[in-house]
């Protein structure tokens, strides 16, 4: 992740440029992907998460402290929510009095293969489990 400590209004539009283009990865994934899933009886889950300390935040709070984004990777199964992984975008915290960000260095070319291995693990857990007859 790239170390930030210059905040300004280019910086805000570059993270929430890298925040959307993550939801719409994540809606055009989990529609690539669903139909393997609804094979096994599951609801695969990719999201973009914008949070502080465990709270829900809308687009733009990205310059608050302790906001963290991040893609989160899990599946649901007859109501309980099983998480399996995550990919950080956006954390932005108070260090030493200053303020300071970390954004990905990956573009989302990467982050994409990233979220499809996860997901093709998943699948594979879910099949070989089958298999398995679990």
């Amino acid at each position: 992740m790239e170390q930030i400590i210059h905040f300004d209004d280019q910086l805000k539009e570059r993270v929430l440029e890298m925040e959307f283009a993550c939801e719409n990865l994540c809606k055009t994934l989990q529609e690539k992907f669903q139909p393997n899933f609804d094979l096994h009886g599951i609801k695969l889950i990719l999201e973009l998460i914008r949070s502080k300390k465990g709270k829900r935040l809308p687009p733009g709070a990205c310059f608050e402290d302790d906001y963290e984004s991040v893609i989160e990777i899990g599946v649901e199964q007859e109501d309980d929510y099983y998480p399996n992984g995550y990919i950080p975008l956006w954390k932005c915290k108070e260090e030493w009095f200053q303020k300071t960000g970390y954004l990905t260095d990956k573009n989302l070319i990467e982050i994409g293969r990233m979220i499809e291995a996860m997901v093709i693990e998943i699948l594979e857990d879910q099949e070989s489990a089958q298999l398995e007859g679990e």
